[in-house]
């Protein structure tokens, strides 16, 4: 049994010793700010990155996924990675650094969900849902434990020597976990057909309305975690309460993965219905987070959202799943990559703006409420799985 989900398994440790990360990138802001005399503000446009790279070079990462070995494409993922985190932490110059971190976005990319969606839709006909899940479960788990490891590193180590430790720890538990647990040769899908020219694809109707809606989910969920910590201290809130609430709504997220791998290969002819129920759910916690008026309703609130928010992450590669051959499944996730360009890189500085004028998130939370509505009407639009 452990044997036949190894492949699950390591895209979970992908996934939360990769897009994981990025919930660390927080502790680094201020060393950095101090070392070279920025501000934060400067040093917060480096997350726009792991957008870019993804939404530009999608595209071709994905139809690379389907055409040769996926383990060489993670290995070198890893292998580039760390190589950036070293030569980070060892970069005389911002202007270092920001190159350093653009090839680390790269190297995140190529062993990130774009390439391991691919790989798992692939080896698991019929079982998409439940080995989606497992893997987006790595990212659940290293919210609670990447932090407590990066904090006890920098209370031994400054930030250079702490990245050092990390790259080359996360480089040998990765590597090994990419060679005992993924097939080394081209993974082909039960059935395969041949990869659609760019105009077919682009002139589906369902590529665009999956497309859309899952990059105006996203970045939904994208501006939700930016937007808490702040929103609850205009409420009153200690950073203890907003630790507790941020721990429950992670908790929640977990939950909803492991109701998703559950439900969706069970309801599988009904997977655009699952997912606008998903979204319901978060509008539903957006609207009571709104008029909250005590803890209770903030914990309530937030189980809904992160519900939802959660159970929604395997959502993009299970919907193409439905619609369009395994064979060509990661060219379809990486054609609409650059999809999810306009939403993010305007998300957050926008709702930042909204802050910034008015000290509340309630306009913030009204539109992404209206975002979310908007998403839902796109996935009613869908037609009946081909598959």
């Amino acid at each position: 049994m452990l044997k036949t989900w190894l492949p699950a398994i390591s895209g979970m440790f992908c996934f939360g010793l990769g897009v994981g990360l990025i919930g660390v990138y927080g502790f680094f802001v201020a060393p950095l700010s101090r070392e070279f005399g920025v501000g934060v503000a400067v040093l917060n446009i480096g997350p726009v990155a792991l957008l870019l790279v993804p939404g530009i070079l999608g595209p071709a990462i994905g139809k690379l996924a389907d055409r040769i070995p996926i383990r060489q494409i993670l290995l070198a993922g890893v292998g580039l990675t760390m190589l950036s985190l070293f030569a980070i932490s060892v970069a005389p110059t911002l202007r270092l650094v920001a190159l350093g971190f653009l090839t680390f976005s790269l190297g995140l990319t190529l062993y990130g969900p774009l390439v391991v969606n691919g790989l798992l839709v692939k080896l698991y006909p019929g079982q998409e849902a439940r080995a989606l899940a497992i893997a987006a479960i790595g990212i659940s788990v290293a919210v609670i434990i990447m932090p407590l490891l990066v904090g006890s590193l920098l209370a031994q180590f400054d930030w250079r020597q702490t990245l050092q430790v990390l790259a080359t720890g996360l480089l040998v538990v990765l590597w090994l976990v990419i060679l005992a647990g993924v097939p080394g040769g081209v993974v082909h899908a039960a059935s395969t057909v041949a990869g659609p020219s760019s105009a077919a694809l682009y002139r589906n109707p369902t590529f665009w309305l999956i497309g859309l809606c899952v990059a105006m989910v996203l970045n939904v969920s994208v501006v939700v975690g930016v937007s808490y910590p702040p929103h609850f201290a205009s409420q009153g809130y200690t950073v203890a309460d907003a630790g507790r609430f941020l721990a429950v709504s992670g908790m929640a997220g977990l939950l909803g993965k492991s109701c998703f791998a559950w439900l969706g290969d069970a309801a599988r002819e009904h997977a655009k219905w699952i997912a606008a129920a998903l979204l319901l759910l978060q509008i539903a916690g957006l609207g009571l987070l709104f008029v909250a008026e005590g803890a209770p309703d903030v914990m309530l609130a937030l189980c809904l959202v992160g519900f939802g928010i959660g159970a929604f992450v395997p959502m993009h590669p299970y919907l193409n799943s439905r619609y369009f051959d395994a064979g060509i499944i990661s060219q379809v996730n990486g054609a609409q990559g650059p999809l999810f360009l306009p939403f993010g890189l305007v998300g957050a500085p926008l709702a930042g703006y909204a802050f910034d004028h008015t000290g509340n998130y309630n306009a913030v939370f009204i539109a992404l409420a209206i975002t979310l509505a908007a998403a839902t009407l796109l996935l009613t639009r869908l037609p009946k799985p081909t598959k």
